[in-house]
Formats: C-alpha cells, structure tokens, sequence
C-alpha cells in the first residue's frame, strides 16, 4: 500500500483552492479511484492545501495518471487549480512498512 500526498501552495490572495480540490476528490471518485482526501494546512504558510490518496501498489497509481488526464471533468478542474498556486503541487510517496 502505498499514499501519495500532494502539496498545493496558493499565491498570495488566491482563493477557492479548497473546493476544487474537494470537486477533485468526487471526480475521481466517480472515475472509479480512490477518494482523494482534503486538508488544510494548520501551521506554516497561509493558504497551503494537502491532498492524501491510498493505492493498493505504485503501478496503480502510475495507471491513474493517465486516467486522470484523460478525464475531461478532472482536467478542467486542475486546469482551475494550476494558475492559483506559486509553483506546481509537490508530490511525495510514502510506501506502508507494516
């Protein structure tokens, strides 16, 4: 099992990143992948968001990449997110040891 985690960082004075993000989580869960879950960044810079999805194994995960680029309802969703961040959304794996 592995979770991908995602860090979305707004420009200053961009808003609406929350809701797309949770407009994300139902598209892909309507594609038929895992939920795409949503939180807000606590403590740190203002504004920054963090997406957390499970995968049962990494080559799934890979496979959903294609997936979601050719979904049209997610891709307008992130072609809305894309100009509201600093930098591109960083992306981290981490793979279950138990």
């Amino acid at each position: 099992m592995i979770i991908v985690k995602r860090t979305y960082t707004p420009v200053p004075g961009a808003s609406g990143l929350a809701k797309l993000l949770e407009q994300v989580s139902q598209e892909t869960i309507a594609a038929g992948m895992p939920e795409v879950k949503v939180f807000r960044k606590y403590l740190g810079y203002h504004g920054v968001m963090v997406t957390m999805q499970e995968w049962n194994t990494m080559e799934e995960y890979n496979d959903s990449r294609n997936q979601v680029r050719q979904t049209p309802d997610i891709r307008k969703i992130f072609e809305n997110i894309y100009p509201l961040l600093s930098e591109t959304h960083k992306t981290e794996i981490f793979e279950s040891v138990t």
